[in-house]
Order: C-alpha cells, then sequence, then structure tokens
C-alpha cells in the first residue's frame, strides 16, 4: 500500500465515522431543562428530533440530587472507539449515574464499561443515553 493511499483510506473512515455520528445533538440539554418540556427532545446534527421518554428523566432524577439536575447533560454519551478496550464514560455526574445503574461504588470522573454494562445502560437508559464514535 502507497502512503497516499493510507491517507486515502484514513478520511474515508474518517468520513463513515462522522456519518454514523449524525445523531448527535447540536446542543445538549440539561435533566431540568427536559423535565420541564412537555415533549423533552434534542435537535440532531442531521436535523432529527431525538425524544426523551418522561418516565426515563424521571428515574434519572430520582438517582441524582435535585441540586445537580442543572448540571447533567442528556444525552449520556457511551463513547466507543477502536483505541479502547471498552466504552468510555466521562463526566463526574455522568459517571454517578452509571455507577449507580451498574450498582458500582468505585467512581471517579472517567469510567469504563464492557459489553455487558453497556448493555445494561441502554436496557436502562434506552433514550437518554446514545453511542458517540470516536476516530483519531
Amino acid at each position: 500500500m502507497r502512503r497516499g493511499d493510507q491517507n486515502q483510506d484514513d478520511r474515508l473512515l474518517k468520513k463513515q465515522i462522522m456519518v454514523l455520528n449524525r445523531h448527535i445533538p447540536r446542543r445538549r440539554k440539561t435533566l431540568k431543562e427536559l423535565l420541564e418540556e412537555d415533549r423533552p427532545h434534542v435537535l440532531g446534527t442531521d436535523g432529527s428530533r431525538h425524544r426523551f421518554k418522561k418516565n426515563e428523566l424521571n428515574k434519572i432524577a430520582s438517582l441524582i440530587p435535585k441540586t445537580s439536575w442543572a448540571r447533567l447533560k442528556l444525552p449520556l454519551y457511551i463513547e466507543v472507539s477502536s483505541e479502547m478496550s471498552g466504552s468510555r464514560i466521562k463526566g463526574k455526574l455522568e459517571c454517578m449515574l452509571v455507577c449507580q445503574i451498574l450498582g458500582n461504588d468505585d467512581c471517579g470522573e472517567e469510567i469504563y464499561i464492557y459489553r455487558g454494562d453497556v448493555r445494561v445502560v441502554r436496557r436502562e437508559l434506552p433514550t437518554t443515553s446514545q453511542y458517540i464514535f470516536l476516530v483519531k
């Protein structure tokens, strides 16, 4: 393979990953904002509307302190990268929420979860969590 071919392959891969991420919201909203909306939603970069289930938002509200509602941004991102063996969750509140769902005590500002745990998070938070694909 020539050097130019590899650069072209890298660009193509990055473009494909950008297509996978087109559902990512233009702007995430806080839990507080979403709880105040009649039809809680965010707009994707592709113009699509992603709706959140009220009962799911209420569940999250019951798991974190009310004083944190204005700081927790949703959807929760589950970061997937070919360079990581697991999926990453970043942010103190985000990690606290995921750890409560998984029944883990050891939480920081960044955690790695693996396939079984990702399934649990997605089953418990299907509309308030999203995959985001990373490329370096």
